[in-house]
């Protein structure tokens, strides 16, 4: 009986990994207060303030491709449980300024593994040209879906 891989498109492959993937990250990132969607995005708003690059929900719907109310609903659990904080902009009080706090600084610098190990549990038995090539193909494949 072939299984049940073979019988379907490419997407489900993609889609079980993803929720895999999720699951075992959130796990990993339960004694932190966070989950994965929230540890991506407090990891895209430290290195945009890095960058010396201004951060409000109308930047993060567009770099992150969620929708506003998702954006706000992760900024409303990052602000909750401390990891950021939110004012008025100075120079347009329409807008709001994201922070990230200490809690999220020490939480980044001694950040839980949980990307890397779940990435070497994607690539585990892959050679290092084959995780090249692996990446490359993730890359195009996500350029493709971009267009």
């Amino acid at each position: 009986m072939p299984s049940v891989f073979e019988m379907y498109p490419y997407s489900l492959y993609i889609k079980v990994i993803a929720q895999r993937v999720r699951e075992i990250i959130d796990q990993l990132l339960k004694d932190h207060g966070l989950n994965s969607s929230q540890a991506i995005l407090l990891s895209h708003i430290h290195q945009s303030i890095e960058e010396h690059i201004e951060i409000n929900r109308k930047y993060l719907e567009k770099t992150m491709a969620l929708s506003g109310p998702s954006v706000t609903n992760l900024l409303n659990g990052l602000e909750k449980s401390g990891f950021i904080t939110r004012n008025s902009n100075p120079k347009d009080g329409r807008n709001l300024r994201i922070d990230i706090t200490d809690k999220a600084k020490q939480f980044l610098s001694e950040r839980s593994d949980a990307f890397s190990k779940s990435e070497e549990l994607i690539t585990q038995g892959m050679s290092d040209a084959e995780k090249a090539m692996f990446v490359s193909l993730l890359t195009r494949a996500f350029e493709n879906v971009e267009k």
